[in-house]
């Protein structure tokens, strides 16, 4: 009996290895299914003279730096995505120093993608500068966050609203374009929009910004405007926020974007020139990964 009893013991390991192989080897083959992607920065114009102070919280009040305008083209998986869409708008020439101008979609052109080939936009908050260009790339379906698009298309134009840096054609092409059904309302923080691209939120540069880690050997993150310089990450202080009381939020987020990224130069700024010297650049792309 004892020996029937210790042949059934074995049996049933065996059978327990055998379905915890089969599980680790779905796993494998899960990861292994998200593409290995590129990634490229953009330069749409330069900005120069910016106060630091006003990107840096707690920088000194004197302090200026050149500083650019970008966005992100994210390829792989049969999708051309961009973080970002830039700005075309006549009035933001007249409000900021902008030099050296390409409107995006001439932009992306330079990457090797037509505007037509774009097949994704996620928008990481609704500043002019940032979701602008979304209505230059007619096929795109546009990824915000459903609390950004509540808020900005919404409560900010009721009395006593604070819509600073929000243009309200920006807002109505993207009520147009969600009139079109090309508009996606991600609900939240640490969501997998693509097979390994996921969007965390928290770090309130706006009312619900996001950011965005993409998997891969290494992975990087695109942290936006949520920090805007390497200097954010490396002082340890605030981007600017929604209001003062989210500074501490948004250092604490800088804090998990390094985790994410698994080292502070795969982080990737949303204005720091700097990453056109640290990553093979030709022109205006900058081929991060």
């Amino acid at each position: 009996m004892a020996a029937l009893w210790l042949l059934r013991r074995l049996e049933l390991m065996k059978r327990l290895l055998l379905v915890a192989g089969l599980v680790s080897a779905a796993g494998i083959s899960g990861a292994a299914n998200a593409p290995e992607y590129s990634i490229v920065a953009i330069r749409i114009a330069d900005s120069p003279g910016d106060r630091v102070a006003e990107m840096v919280m707690g920088a000194p009040q004197g302090e200026k730096i050149d500083s650019i305008y970008a966005m992100w083209l994210i390829r792989g998986g049969g999708r051309n995505i961009l973080f970002d869409s830039g700005f075309h708008r006549e009035r933001w020439f007249k409000e900021w120093t902008i030099k050296d101008y390409l409107r995006p979609d001439e932009a992306v052109k330079l990457a090797g993608v037509t505007p037509e080939e774009v097949t994704d936009i996620v928008i990481s908050h609704a500043h002019w500068d940032h979701i602008g260009g979304i209505d230059l790339f007619p096929k795109a379906t546009v990824w915000i966050q459903k609390e950004e698009f509540r808020y900005y298309t919404g409560e900010v134009w009721q009395a006593g609203g604070d819509h600073g840096g929000i243009d309200p054609e920006d807002v109505q092409a993207l009520v147009r374009i969600n009139t079109e059904g090309r508009v996606r309302l991600v609900d939240g923080d640490n969501v997998e929009i693509f097979p390994g691209i996921r969007a965390y939120t928290g770090a309130r540069h706006t009312y619900a910004s996001q950011y965005l880690r993409v998997d891969g050997n290494p992975p990087f993150v695109l942290a936006s405007d949520n920090s805007y310089l390497w200097r954010n990450l490396q002082e340890r202080k605030a981007s600017a926020t929604f209001s003062e009381a989210d500074h501490a939020a948004n250092i604490k987020n800088q804090a998990r974007m390094i985790e994410l990224a698994g080292s502070i130069n795969r982080v990737i700024p949303g204005h720091d020139a700097l990453q056109f010297q640290k990553f093979p650049t030709e022109g205006r792309i900058a081929r991060i990964k």
